[in-house]
C-alpha cells in the first residue's frame, strides 16, 4: 500500500480548512441533498464530502457508509487531493498503490473510486466529492465532467456555508448594537453617522483630559509649588496622552461598529450572488444531463425538472408545472395515454417496492425509471430512454429462438442419420467381425474382409466425428472415468494405424514407457485423439517416417502427466494456417483437385478433447518439413483392470453357465448378427420382433438379460420396458438398450424408462461381453 502523503502547502491547506469551520460539525440537508443526488445518478453505492485534516479524513456529508473519519493514510481522497483533476482508479486490484489497502481487502472492499478535490477561494485543496463502488467500472470523460459540475456546487455550498458561520458569529456579539443602528439610521448614511459620532467620541476625550488636568492642578497646588517646573510638565503630558489614547481607542471602535451592519450587507449580498450562481450550476448540470431529470418533494409535488424530461414526453409540456401533484400526474389521460399498459399507475406503494421499473410507450419506445428517496421525504428520478438497447436485447432473443430451433432441427437430423446408418453398419461390422473368426478362410479371402471392415470403420468414423463435433458445440460431450493402461491402449491405436503407415510406404515409430501404469480417465476418447492425430500424420505424409513416443511426468504419488508426441516428415502446415487448423471443418488444401481426403474434422475434435480432459495441444511444423504435436494431459493413478475377450467369456461361463438372453430387434441382419455373435458361447438367446412381442415373452419366462431396441413396430422398447418392469417374470431382469440412437441425452432417457444400461449400434463382441459382465 501506498500512504497518502502531505501536500506542499500543507501548513497553509490546513489552515483553510480550519477557517473554514467545517471540521466535526454537524450534519447538514444541503450537503446531503447533494451526495444523495450525486450517489443515484452514478449508481453507486458510496457517495462522500470528505475533508482531509492533518492525519484523518472526515466526513462532511455521507451516504452508504457507517463510520464518521478514517485515518489519512490509507485514506483514497489523500490521495485525490494532490490531483487538480478528477482523480480515477477503475480497479483497486490492478493498481498496487492501492491493491493491499485494508480499505480495498476488507470493508467496504472498494474496487472503484472517483474523487474531484474540492477548492477554497484560495486555491487550497481541502478535501473531495467522492463516489465509491465495490465492483470495478470504467469511467469516461463525460462522467468526469459530471462529477466535476457536481463538485464546483458542493465548493459553492462550502463557501456559502463558511461565510453563514462567520456572519453568525459576528452577528451573536453585536446584535443589539446592529439592530439599533439600522433601525436608527440617519437619512444621509451610515457611514456619515459613524463617521461624526466617531469625531465626537474623540473631541469629548481631549476636553475631559484638559478639563481633569486642570482640577489636578487646583487640587494639588500646594504640591506642585513644590515641584520642579520640568516635572509639572511631564506629568500633565501623561496625563493628556492617556485620554487622548483612550479617546481615539473608543472613537475608532465607535466607527467600526457602527460600520458593522453595512460590511454584513454586503456579506449577505456576495451570499445571494453565490447561491444564485450555485443555483444556475445546478441547473446547467441537471440540463446537461443525457436522461431525463425530474425531483417531487416532501408532500410529492414537481419541484424541479429539465428540458430533456419534456422532451421525452412532448405531451407533458402542457401540463407539467412546479408545484403539480405526482397524484395529479398518474390520473391525468394524457399521462396514461402515453403508457401502453398504465396499469402500474394504479399502484400506490410502487415507487417504493420497485424503485427502478421498465415501461413500454404507445410510441413504441422503452423508458428505465429509476427514482430514490431523499431524507426530507421527497423523491429524485431519472428517466432513461432505453429502447435502442431492448430493441436490441429482443433481437438477441429472437436470434437465439431461431438458432436454438435450428439447433433442435439440427440434432433430430442427426440422430435420424446416426440411427438409419448405425443399423446396416451394425449388420456389416457385425457379420464381417464374425467371418473374420473363420480360420477355414483363405489369406486373401481376410484381406478382403479386413479391407471391408477397415472401411466401416472409417466410414463409423466420420460418423461418430461429426456426432461429436455437434456435442462438442452444445457442450454436452461428456468423457467416462474408469481404469485403464496407457501403453496397451497407446499400442491399440498404433496396430490399428500401421497397416495405413505401411500400405503408404512408411515407417511408424512406436515408444512407449518401459513400465505399464494403470491410469483413471476416459480411455475411448484418448485413443480416438491420437488415432486422429496418427491418422493426420501418416495421410500428409509421402516419405519418412511417422513416430508416436509417450513418457510420463510424475506430478504426485497420485497423479502423472502423460505427455504424447506424435513427429511426422510429412508435408507440414503454413504459418498462415497453424492458428486455424484446430477449428472445425479447416483443411489446409480446399481445392477441387486437393489429394489428401477428409472432413478437417480430427484435429478439432482432438484439441476439444485435450480440453475437456483439462491438458494442452501443440503444433509445430514447417512446410516440406514435418510437424510435431505435443499433448500434455493430467491422469490420476489408478489399479489395473485388464480383461481380455476370451477371459470375459470364461468368467461369464463361471458366473452364469446358463444365461438366458431376450434380444427384441425388428431388424432381421441385426437378429442375425447376435445370433452369430453368441454362436460359440453355448447360451439360450430368445429372438422377438417388436415391444408386444417381447413383454409377452418377459411374462411367460423369466431371463437373466434383455437385450431392447429402441424403434419397433407395435411398441417400442421404452414402452416395452415400462410393460416388463410393472408385471411380468422378468421385472428384475436387467434390461439393456441396444439401439442405433447414440445422441446426447438418449442413454438418460432409456435409464429413466427403467433400462439398466446402453449399448449403441454397430457393436462388437468385446463391448457386449463388458456390459453383460456387469449384470451376470
Amino acid at each position: 500500500m501506498e500512504p497518502a502523503t502531505h501536500t506542499v502547502d500543507e501548513a497553509n491547506r490546513l489552515k483553510a480548512l480550519q477557517q473554514l469551520h467545517l471540521l466535526d460539525s454537524a450534519p447538514e440537508e444541503q450537503f446531503d441533498h447533494m451526495t444523495r443526488f450525486v450517489q443515484t445518478y452514478f449508481n453507486v453505492p458510496i457517495c462522500l464530502v470528505s475533508l482531509i485534516d492533518d492525519d484523518r479524513q472526515w466526513f462532511k456529508s455521507k451516504q452508504g457508509l457507517d463510520v464518521c473519519e478514517t485515518g489519512r493514510d490509507e485514506s483514497f481522497c489523500g490521495h485525490a487531493i494532490h490531483s487538480s483533476d478528477v482523480f480515477v482508479v477503475e480497479d483497486t486490484l490492478s493498481d498496487p498503490r492501492f491493491a493491499d489497502n485494508p480499505l480495498v481487502t476488507d470493508k467496504p472492499n472498494i474496487r472503484f473510486y472517483a474523487g474531484y478535490p474540492l477548492q477554497t477561494a484560495g486555491g487550497h485543496r481541502i478535501g473531495t466529492l467522492c463516489i465509491i463502488d465495490s465492483t470495478p467500472r470504467t469511467f469516461s470523460y463525460r462522467d468526469k465532467q459530471h462529477l466535476q459540475d457536481f463538485g464546483k456546487i458542493v465548493e459553492g455550498l462550502i463557501a456559502q456555508q463558511s461565510a453563514e458561520i462567520e456572519i453568525d458569529k459576528q452577528n451573536s456579539l453585536m446584535q443589539g448594537l446592529i439592530s439599533l443602528i439600522t433601525n436608527k439610521a440617519p437619512r444621509w448614511g451610515r457611514k456619515t453617522v459613524a463617521l461624526t459620532l466617531s469625531c465626537a467620541v474623540f473631541v469629548i476625550s481631549l476636553l475631559l483630559a484638559y478639563y481633569t488636568d486642570n482640577q489636578q492642578i487646583v487640587a494639588q497646588a500646594d504640591v506642585i509649588a513644590e515641584l520642579s517646573q520640568r516635572e509639572a510638565t511631564i506629568d500633565s503630558r501623561w496625563h493628556y496622552a492617556v485620554f487622548v489614547l483612550a479617546g481615539g481607542s473608543l472613537a475608532l471602535l465607535m466607527y467600526f461598529l457602527l460600520r458593522l451592519p453595512a460590511n454584513l450587507s454586503k456579506m449577505l449580498h456576495i451570499l445571494s450572488v453565490n447561491q444564485i450562481r450555485n443555483e444556475r450550476r445546478f441547473r446547467d448540470a441537471i440540463e446537461a444531463l443525457g436522461d431525463g431529470f425530474i425531483i417531487f418533494d416532501k408532500q410529492q409535488n414537481v419541484a424541479v425538472y429539465n428540458e430533456k424530461f419534456i422532451s421525452m414526453y412532448p405531451k407533458l409540456s402542457k401540463i407539467l408545472r412546479k408545484g403539480t401533484s405526482y397524484k395529479e400526474l398518474r390520473l391525468n389521460d394524457t399521462v396514461r395515454g402515453l403508457v401502453k399498459d398504465p396499469q402500474f399507475l394504479d399502484v400506490d406503494d410502487i415507487r417504493h417496492n420497485e424503485p427502478e421499473r421498465i415501461i413500454e410507450l404507445t410510441d413504441g419506445r422503452w423508458i428505465k425509471i429509476v427514482e430514490r428517496p431523499m431524507r426530507d421525504g421527497g423523491i429524485v428520478g431519472f428517466h432513461i430512454d432505453i429502447t435502442d438497447i431492448k430493441r436490441n436485447e429482443i433481437a438477441l432473443i429472437e436470434a437465439r429462438q431461431k438458432a436454438e430451433t435450428a439447433n433442435l432441427v439440427k440434432s433430430k437430423f442427426l440422430a435420424n442419420v446416426s440411427h438409419e446408418v448405425r443399423t446396416p453398419l451394425n449388420g456389416i461390422m457385425g457379420l464381417l467381425d464374425v467371418m473374420l473368426d473363420d480360420e477355414s478362410l483363405s489369406s486373401e479371402q481376410q484381406f478382403y474382409l479386413s479391407t471391408m471392415l477397415e472401411s466401416s470403420n472409417s466410414l463409423l468414423k466420420i460418423l461418430n466425428d461429426i456426432l461429436d463435433v455437434s456435442k462438442i458445440e452444445a457442450g454436452k460431450l461428456i468423457l467416462i472415468s474408469e481404469p485403464f493402461e496407457l501403453n496397451a491402449t497407446l499400442e491399440s491405436a498404433g496396430r490399428l494405424m500401421s497397416t495405413n503407415a505401411k500400405s503408404s510406404g512408411l515407417a511408424l515409430d512406436i515408444a512407449l514407457p518401459n513400465s505399464e501404469l494403470s491410469l483413471l480417465g476416459d480411455k475411448g476418447r484418448l485413443r480416438q485423439l491420437v488415432l486422429n492425430i496418427l491418422s493426420n500424420a501418416i495421410k500428409f505424409t509421402n516419405q519418412g517416417k511417422v513416430s508416436l513416443t509417450a513418457t510420463y511426468e510424475h506430478i504426485s504419488d497420485l497423479e502423472v502427466n502423460v505427455i504424447i508426441r506424435i513427429t511426422d516428415t510429412g508435408i507440414g502446415i503454413p504459418k498462415s494456417m497453424l492458428n486455424h487448423v484446430l477449428e472445425p471443418f479447416t483443411q489446409v488444401d480446399t481445392s477441387a483437385r486437393k489429394q489428401h481426403a477428409g472432413t478437417g474434422l480430427g484435429l478439432a475434435i482432438s484439441n476439444n478433447l485435450v480440453k475437456l480432459m483439462h491438458g494442452t495441444l501443440n503444433i509445430d511444423s514447417e512446410e516440406q518439413l514435418g510437424t510435431q504435436i505435443c499433448i500434455t494431459l493430467p491422469f490420476p493413478l489408478a489399479k489395473p483392470i485388464k480383461m481380455s475377450s476370451q477371459a470375459l467369456i470364461e468368467n461369464l461361463h463361471v458366473k452364469a453357465k446358463d444365461l438366458s438372453i431376450l434380444l427384441a430387434d425388428d431388424d432381421k441382419t441385426n437378429q442375425l448378427v447376435m445370433k452369430a455373435l453368441f454362436a460359440n458361447v453355448n447360451y439360450t438367446i430368445d429372438i422377438v420382433n417388436d415391444g408386444v412381442e417381447a413383454v409377452c415373452a418377459a411374462q411367460q419366462k423369466q431371463y437373466d438379460i434383455i437385450l431392447m431396441d429402441i424403434y419397433m413396430p407395435n411398441m417400442d422398447g421404452m414402452s416395452a420396458s415400462k410393460h416388463i418392469r410393472a408385471n411380468s417374470l422378468s421385472s428384475a431382469t436387467p434390461i439393456i438398450a441396444f439401439t442405433a440412437n447414440a445422441m446426447e441425452g438418449d442413454k438418460q432417457r432409456f435409464l429413466e424408462a427403467g433400462m439398466d444400461d446402453y449399448i449403441s449400434k454397430p457393436i462388437n463382441k468385446i463391448t457386449l461381453l463388458n456390459i453383460l459382465s456387469k449384470f451376470v
